[in-house]
């Protein structure tokens, strides 16, 4: 008999990337800990733990109510430094999935294993911690693991059957050592020869058994920017599109990048992005299938509705989202200070933040999609004028913030063969 992870012909999946959570007692957000969140890109590193469980449950809500998700899928960095302490507390957080009866399927990132970042921070102090090593990952998510088809003995990959028609490949597509690290995580990815040929072999065997695959990795299978690329689109990308391609995955899931982005269409695998839950509208996808179609929608999380009280008693969570673009806010404020901090008059400058604000915020959210008119306001606007004159540099990477040909918010495939 098959395993299977639901017998449900129209299974449904949520899917998240990067929650980068540092566990509460690794840090007593004191000084050095405020420099962390202040330099960390609008990520929220504060309150990700409470964020987190509300979405436990939300999830455990949902399936009480319809029976759905069957699975949660999360595309790596869970951890924010790559502490075995915060690996730990987010199993603990989402145990209640599995009472719930929805299966937590994570894959490492490039912050997760052998992370030389790995730290607690104490007023103005760091202090190195355990890290991550593989043998952990497996122990921490053991239940992940019990789930699965088959283990690729050269890394963290593994495969499962969603249900009897849809195998998941859930790869590991990162550069770590064989023990302690001492350096910085490496942001590039690749798939080693050896897991390539595991690939093959499940991507053969879902064949043979008449299944559909969906593909899952940290990194990205396709440059979604035309700017920012390096050290985020898989190093030996085209070896696995073409190995997807000849074996008719149906499609891949990735992130790393932080921001949401959809490719299909022109390409043989379509690849959905996932922003970084961690940060702007702490966006989560939800994937409906049957045998023959696909579904893809990007959803907000409302995180005010599984708050209790007390919990919303706390200053920044009585308007989380308000919070969490003033994070957002204030990095952008960052960035232009950094590229182009002295070149502005006060007024040019809070007009070009604004700018830059909202571009940033549509492309990381999903709504880079924009009209020619649009596009054609932005050029035209005095912030955007003003830096093509100021900061020419900035203004390339801003215009491909907008590249985008097609919704970023959803996907839909049918197929007949």
């Amino acid at each position: 008999m098959m395993k299977v992870i639901t017998a449900s012909k129209a299974p449904t999946f949520w899917l998240i990337s990067d929650p980068h959570l540092i566990a509460d007692d690794l840090h007593d957000a004191g000084a050095r800990f405020q420099q962390m969140q202040a330099t960390s890109a609008g990520k929220d590193l504060y309150y990700q733990e409470l964020a987190l469980k509300a979405f436990v449950r939300k999830l455990v809500k949902s399936k009480q109510e319809s029976g759905q998700p069957d699975a949660l899928i999360v595309t790596g960095d869970l951890t924010f430094n790559g502490a075995r302490a915060s690996a730990v507390r987010f199993a603990e957080i989402f145990a209640p999935l599995e009472e719930a009866g929805i299966a937590l399927l994570p894959v490492a990132g490039n912050h997760d294993i052998y992370d030389g970042w790995a730290r607690k921070f104490a007023g103005e102090k760091e202090i190195r911690v355990d890290q991550i090593s593989p043998q952990d990952w497996k122990q921490i998510f053991k239940s992940s693991y019990d789930l699965a088809i088959a283990q690729d003995p050269s890394s963290l990959a593994y495969s499962v059957n969603l249900n009897e028609h849809w195998r998941l490949i859930l790869a590991d597509s990162n550069l770590y050592g064989n023990e302690f690290s001492y350096s910085h995580p490496v942001t590039r990815g690749e798939i080693p020869a050896k897991e390539l040929a595991w690939i093959e072999s499940q991507l053969k065997e879902a064949r043979k058994a008449g299944q559909d695959v969906l593909f899952f990795m940290h990194h990205n299978l396709y440059h979604h920017n035309s700017v920012v690329f390096h050290g985020f689109t898989l190093t030996n990308a085209k070896e696995l599109q073409e190995l997807l391609t000849k074996y008719g995955a149906r499609c891949a899931f990735s992130g790393h990048i932080h921001a949401q982005h959809v490719m299909s269409g022109w390409i043989p695998v379509p690849e959905v992005v996932s922003s970084c839950f961690a940060e702007a509208d702490e966006g989560y996808g939800i994937v409906s299938l049957t045998a023959s179609e696909l579904h893809y929608r990007r959803q907000s999380f409302d995180i005010e509705n599984y708050l209790s009280q007390a919990e919303k008693h706390e200053a920044d969570l009585a308007d989380f989202h308000k919070y969490l673009k003033k994070v957002f806010f204030d990095a952008n404020r960052q960035l232009i200070k950094m590229q182009a901090g002295g070149k502005f008059r006060q007024g040019d400058l809070e007009m070009i933040e604004k700018l830059v604000f909202q571009m940033h915020w549509d492309f990381f959210t999903g709504q880079s999609y924009k009209s020619d008119e649009y596009r054609a306001q932005i050029a035209e606007s005095a912030p955007y004028r003003e830096l093509c004159l100021k900061a020419p540099g900035l203004v390339k990477y801003l215009n491909s913030l907008y590249e985008s040909t097609q919704p970023s918010d959803r996907l839909d495939l049918e197929w007949n063969d």
